[in-house]
């Protein structure tokens, strides 16, 4: 986009006014189109001018060039709110928002007063007046700010204005003992009545912000007189050889006549010591290769060197120091490719490394089934750096053509390597329908990729878990892990690796339904097993309801709030397991935020709410219903409505809501039935979202019905810890059993749930 946006202001004499993206704090976060030379690139700043937080920043990734090349006002900006629109503040018919989009407005609005008043004017011209005439701010550099903020009033008075928006001069490779001046020509033209005498002046810093050392930027003459109409010239000289720091240098050539400074972006690279990798990229005949990719990530600091040719050769110029290398090498008409990894890649020198896509191994595991194969893979390289976290994930269908490069490299306690795969009996017909079995093997890694990556796993080294999956929807099939499927209801023997956090699923699926025939998706948090006795998972297993399993990475998973923002996206038909969560294809659905008696939002979806509300802190009551007429014979009908207080969440750390959640976990066959005509007991809890669990829950209620909630009638209720055993006496002639559900916590937090044929009987 960059290439197209210069190539259609050469053609059409276009000034192209660009938002230099939201990428920010980051150096060399500049994305296309912004980084077009030819671009006017509009960074944000706020009412001070401090630069936005979010602002993207150069220099411009390979070359070092400034961007973005001005900016102007991006913060809290007001704008008129579209009908049914979800932005709030401050009122219905304006909101706030913030971003160098609206920053860049405001530019591009001033290029068109210029251009009206300059009509003969070139892209060039509006671009290096507009720039020439911002206000800069002192503590910042080029490579953030540009020229610095728009000031359209004195671009429409300016008469001298360069003949470069700015002047980015590269940079000069280390050692710097011999580097060659660097000379670039700069004219100014007058478009006033009179000639205009000015003083010219460099004002440079280098990387840490202290000013550049004397000498190492001149402009000769010192002074020179424009005449009315005419131009006039003087040559600025950059003599990165003089004894001054490496690193980046940024700053401005200032003309000034002692009432008017005009001021011409600056900046340049002294190269820190550096040196050349030659690398090469071959594939699976030998020949060099198109297809790759490769990065070096520095150890010391979140900076990647990655550049491409087409011939398979390059020259990766990078700084002295240990990285982190990853490259892939992919052949013409072959599946798969070849990754290489170095954990500890050192550059002290010139050298040179060969990427041989035909150096590796494929990664796999061997079982006691002999006939087990792979149904779906992943790799992962991971490094963890003392300032984050960076690496490699792989997602594959199986091995099949992968090849892993052993490293010659290690990184001890900070790179890991991994595999993982699930695999089953293959059905002949390229899939895994009835497999018996599944094994859900990983190998783990530290400090390198090693040699041997066919791992040999006996059956006794693992742990042993006997899956069921319970049947909601006659016809259905379900799938385990997206790989052994089979009739619900289903059963399954199940090996884990040991010790190891899994993530699990079943998708129930509708034969008799054209794609996607999803019915209901059942979701495990990361759970492990261990060697042993065998233990028994089982899924699909009624009640189906509202649910908070507790992700500990991200409390706020299913209801949060961030400043003034809710976010609310409920699993509304998990099984009864505390650790699933769970959604559904459904009939219809609705879901409400109310402020008192006021409807904040309201959406289509089941259980999904993003809305912006007040600061201050208040009641709120969540209304979500979902149905799933004709789709399954339970949890035919859900509602539910939730009361909680919430108010500004300060900081960068999102509020967790505290909804509630009433959980039945009935004993029922693997058909979801229990037998009509007797007493029947069964457990309840309470969940709370964003805990681990509920300990204050005061006095529930349960109903039950035996006519899809025509007529209710107590249950009876025990409690026993943080747990309540729930008593009903089923009919003998019922078919389905409905469930009504109040709860509240100490705090004030409500739930009334109710479950139109929560389980059926026999």
């Amino acid at each position: 986009m960059s290439q197209a946006v210069n190539r259609l202001t050469a053609q059409h004499g276009t000034l192209f006014v660009v938002a230099a993206g939201n990428s920010g704090p980051s150096d060399e976060s500049i994305g296309s189109p912004a980084a077009a030379d030819s671009a006017l690139t509009v960074g944000a700043v706020d009412r001070q001018d401090g630069l936005a937080e979010f602002s993207s920043r150069g220099p411009r990734w390979v070359n070092g060039a400034i961007k973005p090349d001005i900016t102007a006002p991006g913060v809290g900006i007001v704008a008129a709110r579209a009908a049914n629109s979800s932005a709030g503040k401050p009122g219905e018919t304006h909101f706030a928002a913030s971003g160098t989009s609206m920053a860049t407005p405001h530019v591009a609005g001033a290029a068109a007063i210029l251009a009206a008043q300059h009509p003969d004017w070139t892209p060039e011209q509006l671009k290096s007046a507009l720039m020439a005439s911002s206000k800069p701010n002192d503590t910042l550099t080029a490579y953030q700010q540009g020229a610095g903020r728009v000031d359209v009033a004195r671009a429409t008075t300016l008469r001298v204005t360069p003949s470069a928006g700015s002047l980015s001069l590269g940079t000069a490779l280390w050692p710097h003992h011999d580097d060659a001046p660097i000379e670039k020509t700069v004219t100014y033209r007058n478009t006033g009545a009179t000639p205009v005498t000015f003083a010219l002046t460099t004002a440079l810093t280098d990387q840490s912000g202290k000013p550049a050392v004397a000498g190492i930027a001149t402009v000769e003459p010192s002074t020179i007189t424009v005449p009315a109409g005419g131009e006039a010239s003087a040559k600025l000289t950059v003599r990165t050889s003089v004894e001054s720091p490496d690193g980046r240098y940024s700053g401005a050539l200032v003309a000034s006549d002692g009432t008017t400074a005009v001021r011409t972006p600056i900046g340049f690279t002294k190269e820190v010591e550096s040196y050349d990798v030659n690398l090469s990229f071959l594939d699976f005949d030998g020949k060099p290769t198109d297809q790759y990719f490769y990065r070096f990530v520095s150890h010391a600091q979140p900076k990647a060197f990655l550049r491409y040719d087409p011939s398979g050769t390059l020259t990766q110029r990078i700084p002295k120091g240990e990285y982190y290398y990853e490259a892939y090498v992919q052949t013409t008409g072959r599946r798969g490719l070849t990754q290489i990894v170095e954990p500890a890649f050192e550059v002290s020198g010139n050298s040179s490394f060969v990427n041989d896509a035909r150096v590796g191994e494929q990664p796999g595991f061997t079982t006691e089934q002999p006939n087990a194969k792979i149904g779906s893979a992943d790799l992962q390289f991971g490094m963890r750096l003392k300032w984050g976290d960076t690496g490699l994930s792989m997602y594959l269908r199986d091995f099949e053509g992968f090849l892993v490069r052993p490293a010659t490299t290690s990184a001890p306690g900070a790179f890991t390597y991994g595999q993982s795969a699930v695999l089953a009996e293959p059905d002949g017909s390229g899939g895994f329908a009835g497999s018996p079995y599944l094994y859900h093997l990983t190998f783990q890694h530290d400090s390198t990729v090693p040699k041997g990556l066919v791992r040999k796993v006996s059956d006794r080294s693992l742990a042993v878990v006997h899956s069921e999956v319970a049947s909601h929807t006659k016809g259905a099939t379900a799938e385990r892990d997206g790989v052994a499927r089979g009739a619900v209801p289903l059963k399954i023997k199940e090996f884990y690796t040991p010790n190891t956090p899994w993530y699990g699923s079943v998708l129930e699926l509708d034969n008799g339904e054209p794609f996607p025939p999803l019915t209901s998706q059942q979701s495990a948090t990361p759970r492990s097993f261990k060697l042993g006795r065998p233990v028994t998972e089982r899924w699909n297993q009624a009640v189906f309801g509202p649910a908070f399993p507790k992700f500990p990475l991200r409390l706020d998973r299913w209801a949060g709030r961030g400043g003034d923002q809710i976010s609310i996206s409920l699993p509304m038909f998990a099984d009864q397991s505390a650790t699933h969560f769970g959604t559904s294809k459904i009939s219809r659905a609705r879901t409400v935020l109310y402020r008192g008696d006021t409807v904040v939002s309201e959406s289509p979806y089941q259980g999904y709410i993003y809305t912006p509300v007040p600061a201050e802190r208040t009641a709120y009551r969540l209304h979500a219903e979902a149905a799933r007429d004709g789709i399954s014979e339970l949890s035919t009908k859900i509602t539910a409505d939730w009361g909680f207080t919430s108010g500004h969440a300060a900081g960068d750390q999102r509020a967790v809501l505290p909804l509630l959640a009433v959980r039945f976990a009935p004993t029922l066959d693997i058909e979801n039935r229990a037998r009509a005509g007797n007493a029947f007991t069964f457990p309840m809890y309470v969940q709370r979202n964003g805990s681990d669990q509920v300990t204050d829950v005061k006095a529930p209620v349960v109903q039950v019905s035996y006519d899809d909630g025509a007529k209710w009638q107590p249950a009876h209720l025990v409690r026993i810890g943080d747990r309540w055993l729930v008593t009903v006496k089923h009919p003998k002639d019922a078919k389905f059993v409905s469930l009504k559900a109040q709860a509240r916590d100490a705090s004030g937090n409500t739930v009334d749930q109710t479950i139109i044929r929560a389980y059926g009987l026999k």
